[in-house]
């Protein structure tokens, strides 16, 4: 389900099974420091500001993302209510303002729903010129970058089921799978006074 409503830009709805317990998927993600390597296609550098509480509550990490599309955000995400192994509500502000939600369902022994809530404005200086015009198109791109990253999530499920150190780290999207693009897009991120501790 997806719409724009008069108070957002974009409020998005996305839904998507795992082979997984809820347990698993908040281990994964209440560890945010290696994000960026099982995810580097989705999310290609992120930075812990606080690690917050042992459920979540006010962990606060810096991300730089991108879909399918070759565009790239910068955004703060804050974990600012839930309840353990079901929800979590995340305050986001950068090149996105808004609040994104994710909730979980289990589904038998062994398998989970997951429910991703994403509602917010854009606030990219240049993006932001064309969310009317090709707004469409840009909730393609966000619904592409959250079925790659279900994938990804259950990869890194399943990796650590087999407890293998190894992390196969997916290659990132064209343009970014180039080496001088991508070093150009870590020097933006550092550029922000942003580090990235798995680089």
């Amino acid at each position: 389900m997806t719409s724009a409503t008069a108070r957002t830009d974009f409020d998005i709805v996305t839904r998507w099974r795992l082979e997984a317990r809820p347990e698993e998927l908040s281990e994964i993600i209440l560890d945010p420091e290696i994000i960026s390597r099982w995810g580097t296609s989705v999310f290609m550098a992120c930075e812990v500001v606080e690690r917050g509480a042992p459920d979540g509550l006010g962990m606060e990490v810096r991300l730089h993302t991108k879909g399918f599309l070759p565009h790239s955000f910068f955004f703060v995400g804050k974990v600012t209510d839930g309840v353990a192994h079901r929800w979590m509500r995340f305050e986001i502000s950068g090149d996105f303002v808004g609040e994104g939600r994710m909730s979980v369902e289990p589904d038998g022994p062994d398998h989970l729903w997951a429910t991703f809530r994403w509602t917010v404005d854009v606030a990219h200086p240049w993006v932001r010129r064309f969310v009317k015009a090709i707004h469409p198109i840009f909730v393609w791109n966000h619904t592409w970058a959250v079925r790659r990253l279900s994938r990804m999530m259950q990869a890194e499920v399943d990796r650590r089921r087999s407890r293998h150190d190894t992390i196969r780290e997916p290659a990132p999207t064209f343009p970014h799978n180039l080496v001088p693009f991508r070093r150009w897009q870590l020097r933006r991120f550092a550029s922000r006074g942003w580090t990235d501790a798995t680089r």
